[in-house]
């Protein structure tokens, strides 16, 4: 590892080298403090609490993904609990592999949406080009200028979403994945 590219990483995380990844630690006083407390659900189906998602999820944005990273949770050792470890585990591999899944059905839908705006694009554009071949009034140039701004407008929506919002949507995704591939390890104090 490089000790000068990242260097505000270096300093703020913790880095393992046995098994080469960033640790995001985090300080526990129950197991319950990574529920959200509003969730019925038994544990294993609960929500993360949106304070623990908010600080796993930022921190895993900070560390470059070339690296993997670890989850470090620190407990209370009168707390130590085998069952209620293997529910928090299995409730944060099925909170963000479900979020993984959101992402991928958002992909979809902004796939169509993409194509859609293509296919208007191409329509309103060959519409107005066409147009122009033809005799002009008033009329007639109003509504070649309208259907030509309308076909640039759904060309420049399909290029910004695939150029600008796709690519956040693959940040996001990647940031998302790599909770679910990472280990996650209770260490008790």
């Amino acid at each position: 590892m490089r000790k000068g590219r990242f260097p505000q990483i270096i300093k703020q995380y913790k880095f393992d080298e046995e098994r080469n990844a960033y640790l995001i630690e985090v300080s526990l006083d129950n197991y319950d403090d990574v529920y959200d407390a509003w969730d019925p659900a038994p544990f294993k189906k609960r929500f993360i609490e949106l304070d623990f998602d908010d600080f796993i999820v930022n921190s895993s944005e900070d560390i470059p993904f070339k690296y993997d990273i670890n989850i470090v949770l620190y407990l209370p050792l009168e707390k130590k609990d085998e069952n209620r470890q293997k529910s928090v585990v299995s409730a944060f591999k099925n909170y963000y592999s479900y979020a993984t899944e959101k992402v991928e059905i958002e992909w979809l839908r902004e796939k169509k949406r993409n194509f859609s705006y293509l296919l208007m694009s191409l329509f309103f554009l060959i519409t107005g080009y066409i147009l122009q071949l033809g005799n002009s009034n008033a009329f007639l140039e109003v509504l070649k200028q309208g259907v030509l701004i309308g076909g640039w407008v759904f060309l420049w929506e399909f290029i910004t979403n695939i150029f600008i919002k796709r690519t956040k949507s693959q940040i996001r995704y990647k940031t998302i994945k790599r909770l679910v591939l990472s280990e996650l390890r209770f260490v008790y104090v």
